[in-house]
């Protein structure tokens, strides 16, 4: 399997995700939030990979969540910094710091992670032919595993 391949359908769908879900949720996204998309995803499929099944969807998804939360720190600092118009503001939130975090959202982000993960893992499995089946386990109680790959041309 070709890893520019790999790596330009995960950008894409994260891209198109993370604008739609937004749209979705906000009304109104930003193109850069897309790209956020894009580089989350890929970052989820790098990090995930490497770390056994056997490890719990909810550690995965924290995982996640705080790879969301740095980049939104890091994309709100900046902005702030270079007196761009803010994407996003959290400063009537609990907790958050300049506007840009909040626990409440590192904590969605945990939800929001553990989905992008099995959509990773599905695309590789079931598009791009790579990788082991998924599977899951959750809160060390509830496992399921995905169906398995059909051959629809040989």
């Amino acid at each position: 399997m070709n890893h520019t391949t790999k790596f330009a359908v995960l950008a894409y769908v994260g891209f198109t995700t993370y604008i739609t879900l937004e749209v979705c949720f906000r009304g109104y996204s930003y193109p850069l939030m897309g790209v956020c998309g894009s580089i989350l995803l890929l970052l989820l499929d790098y990090f995930i990979e490497r770390i056994p099944w056997s490890v719990d969807l909810f550690t995965q998804g924290l995982i996640g969540s705080c790879l969301i939360t740095c980049m939104e720190l890091i994309i709100g600092i900046t902005l702030q910094a270079c007196h761009f118009p803010p994407m996003w503001d959290y400063s009537s939130e609990w907790m958050n710091f300049r506007g840009v975090i909040c626990p409440l959202f590192s904590f969605l982000w945990i939800a929001v992670s553990c989905l992008g993960i099995m959509l990773a893992d599905s695309i590789n499995y079931y598009l791009l032919c790579c990788g082991s089946r998924p599977h899951y386990t959750l809160f060390r109680k509830i496992s399921f595993i995905f169906p398995e790959r059909k051959i629809l041309y040989q």
